[in-house]
């Protein structure tokens, strides 16, 4: 500490040197390259006593580290300029020692402005007849990257580096302001954490990684006076440039160590020592961005950055946003969960190896949150060249969460949980019954396999065929249930239950189709089979919602977030979230999805008809806790999926060839025994949860008989079933029937049968012609299963003999 009468005196020198010195001698020595050309003493002063006194400290750029959901296995740094500043107490004090030494001496004893060495400097130069020798301060040099990081506009970052006297007095000047606010300790602190060491090496704690990939608290002396002496040319001195060689960095470590001996920080024993020793050097190169990130993690931090970018909190365009992050000093704890990743990569690795053309991966999320817990995908994120001119297996394409350029796959039989929450919206309960047929004609426009210009979709196996309700059609995915429930609510119904849920369309051609169901009730009738294509982040989030009682979350990849002064920003990584769907409605389809994966309706409700088959059951038998889910294929099977969730946790899972929707799968079963397993392994350390039974109304609601209508009038038949207290639908197309033309042929569900108070019947009027004898279709039976009836009893008969 410096006695009163030491800084009365230093203060008495400062103002001298301002008053006498700051036109003259202070531009031919502190700033020689300018020299005194057309600059009196009498104008500087006065120019100086006119500049401000008080200086702004900016933040100053630093690197944002995106962490694991453990705050200590590190995803990605995302950075400008690789800076990370440390205290001082975490900086070895040959660090501190070795940058005073080689750079201001006389540092402890000047209050910013040296006037012994500026004096030294002007008399240097003047004898020399040149000017080779300047004499900024240590806090000086802090001022100048002050102004630096300051610079708000082109100007300002003019004034901040031009090679000026102008520049020079306002560094003197706030500098001496400077000495005044902070302490010794601090302004070396903020110089060591500012100042460029070359090598990428933005701040001590940079350059301790970039030349020997070690923190500053561990530093030697040799390795300290080498990084000190990178400070006066980062560039000349770099040993790691292998123009430059490493003879220039070893002469200023020389020259670093001989002044540390003249200021008695070490002896000259340890000086000899130290110039003895090897550089040593350890480069560790820092990258910033995902793909030179951690490649386990590369897809969640893809979609991390991106998440980033779209959030209006974080800056008014995606560009500015991504300047933040990359300058913001930020401490990011994400929702990835190290054991979730690491569970479902292993399932997905085992299955498909990342040179297959086709994609297969797994996203989970935490339902009341939005929290995505696991992305794992075959591929690799990065930029690296693919081999035969390939896309795979390096790639930075959003496959698991979905943009314009890749908007996902189609879903398949997953999209008929929407259809389903549209009608229990509707008060149609899960015991509702529809006869499935095997082929079922629609009102939707589209062409159909066996003629005519209306979409008819037939199920998976014929042993679907018979009266189904809800819950068993969902249990065995039977799309001609499905199908008439959708005309029944309506595709704009479907639409809107799916995006409150979650999903996103993002094709062109999805686009389009949502647009035309709002208004033309016969269009996009393939919407509850999957048709549009979606990311499993929007499936794993949606029936996520269902998971959390109908509560949407935004998928949320934080969970938590510091700023470079240590400020928790808590609103900025809470979830969003809102109760889109009744909880009563999203209770009744979680008790449905209970069905395809082996578990059981809490309310007793049957999750398969009569010789139906449930789609997974296997997932039942390997999780031993309440769950659910849903399989899902395409046509011609394109694509595969299965969604399982609990109600802490959700899994979608997925297998496509990206670059080529119409290739078969190689399994539709990957996805299911990939989650499945995936699944088990993540819940293994959450508390077991059970969902909520559904009301009553919304398991059974109130049954009661469809009256019989067939050969009435339309009109006659609508009072019959609306007394009754149904709604009444006419279907769209008239069927061959026995009754004559303009009567009613017949309902759905028929007349006699029990039904739902409230709930739809569908009257189909007669056009009048007879009905025509059922054609076989391929591979069935034309004797309407009288074959096997007679084989049944004489398996001996020639007809009977297998070909």
């Amino acid at each position: 500490m410096k006695s009163p009468q030491d800084r009365t005196v230093a203060n008495v020198v400062s103002l001298v040197l301002c008053g006498i010195l700051a036109g003259v001698v202070i531009a031919a020595a502190a700033f020689p390259a300018v020299g005194v050309s057309g600059l009196t003493a009498k104008s500087a002063s006065d120019s100086f006593s006119d500049l401000p006194a008080e200086l702004k400290i900016p933040p100053v750029p630093q690197i944002s580290t995106l962490l694991a959901s453990d705050g200590k296995t590190e995803i990605a740094r995302f950075f400008d300029e690789n800076r990370r500043n440390v205290k001082l107490a975490d900086m070895a004090p040959v660090i501190r020692q070795a940058v005073v030494a080689a750079e201001d001496n006389r540092f402890y004893e000047h209050q910013g402005v040296d006037a012994r060495g500026i004096v030294r400097a002007f008399v240097k130069n003047q004898s020399n007849g040149e000017t080779t020798q300047g004499a900024s301060t240590l806090t000086q040099q802090y001022v100048r990257w002050i102004l630096k990081y300051g610079a708000k506009n082109d100007l300002e970052k003019k004034l901040a580096t031009e090679d000026t006297a102008g520049r020079k007095l306002r560094e003197i000047r706030y500098a001496i302001a400077l000495e005044k606010e902070l302490s010794k300790d601090q302004i070396l602190e903020n110089y060591l954490n500012i100042n460029f060491f070359g090598n990428q090496g933005y701040g001590i704690y940079a350059a301790s990684q970039a030349y020997f990939s070690k923190p500053p608290s561990q530093l030697t002396l040799p390795e300290a006076a080498m990084i000190a002496g990178m400070a006066q040319n980062p560039t000349q001195y770099n040993p790691v440039a292998k123009e430059n060689g490493t003879k220039p960095a070893l002469d200023r470590r020389e020259y670093v160590l001989n002044q540390m001996v003249k200021m008695k920080y070490i002896t000259q024993a340890e000086a000899d020592a130290a110039k003895k020793a090897p550089l040593g050097l350890k480069p560790k190169a820092s990258s910033g961005r995902c793909e030179n990130g951690n490649t386990n993690f590369g897809f969640f931090c893809g979609w991390f950055l991106d998440w980033w970018k779209s959030n209006p909190a974080f800056g008014k365009t995606r560009t500015e946003r991504e300047e933040n992050l990359n300058k913001g000093g930020y401490r990011i704890i994400s929702s990835l969960d190290v054991r979730m990743q690491n569970g479902a990569q292993k399932e997905i690795d085992q299955r498909l190896d990342a040179g297959s053309r086709f994609a297969t991966g797994i996203v989970m999320v935490e339902p009341g949150t939005g929290r995505v817990k696991a992305m794992a995908i075959n591929r690799k994120f990065g930029i690296k060249k693919n081999p035969g001119g390939k896309t795979y297996p390096y790639t930075t394409n959003p496959l698991l969460s979905g943009s314009q350029v890749s908007p996902g796959y189609q879903a398949g039989s997953t999209f008929k949980m929407f259809t389903a929450v549209a009608a229990l919206e509707k008060n149609i309960p899960l015991s509702h019954s529809i006869f499935a047929q095997d082929r079922y004609v629609s009102q939707y426009t589209g062409a159909c396999k066996t003629g005519g210009n209306k979409y008819c979709p037939k199920n998976a196996s014929k042993s679907m065929q018979g009266l189904q309700t809800m819950s068993s059609a969902f249990g065995e995915s039977a799309n001609t249930y499905f199908i008439p429930l959708e005309e029944q609510v309506s595709v704009k119904a479907a639409v809107d239950a799916a995006e409150k849920a979650g999903v996103e369309f993002r094709a062109t051609v999805d686009i389009d189709n949502k647009k035309a169901a709002q208004t033309d009730p016969t269009a996009w009738g393939s919407f509850t089979l999957g048709t549009a294509q979606v990311s499993p982040l929007d499936m794993a989030t949606a029936y996520a919602t269902i998971a959390a009682r109908g509560k949407y979350c935004a998928p949320l990849p934080l969970k938590s977030i510091t700023d470079q002064d240590g400020k928790q920003l808590t609103e900025l990584a809470n979830p969003t979230c809102k109760q889109t769907i009744p909880q009563q409605v999203a209770d009744a389809a979680a008790d449905m999805a209970r069905c395809p994966v082996g578990d059981n309706s809490m309310v007793g409700l049957n999750c398969t008809h009569a010789g139906g088959g449930r789609t997974a059951a296997s997932v039942s038998r390997t999780i031993d806790r309440p769950v659910a889910g849903k399989t899902g294929t395409t046509d011609d099977n394109n694509a595969a999926w299965f969604v399982g969730f609990t109600p802490n946790l959700a899994a979608a899972g997925f297998l496509a060839n990206p670059d080529k929707y119409s290739d078969e799968v190689p399994s539709t079963q990957i996805p299911i025994d990939a989650t499945r397993q995936a699944l088990n392994t993540a819940l293994q350390k959450l508390p077991v949860k059970n969902f909520v039974a559904p009301t009553n109304k919304l398991a059974f609601g109130v049954r009661v008989t469809v009256p019989f209508t067939t050969g009435d009038s339309v009109d006659a038949a609508t009072s019959k079933l609306k007394s009754a207290g149904f709604e009444v639908r006419l279907s769209p197309t008239r069927e061959n029937s026995d009754q004559g033309e303009g009567r009613v042929a017949r309902t759905d569900p028929g007349g006699g049968s029990s039904s739902t108070k409230g709930s739809v019947v569908t009257v189909v009027v007669s056009n009048g012609q007879a009905p025509e004898p059922e054609k076989p279709e391929d591979g069935d039976d034309p004797g309407d299963g009288i074959r096997e009836q007679i084989c049944a009893a004489n398996p001996d008969l020639p007809m009977c003999q297998d070909n």
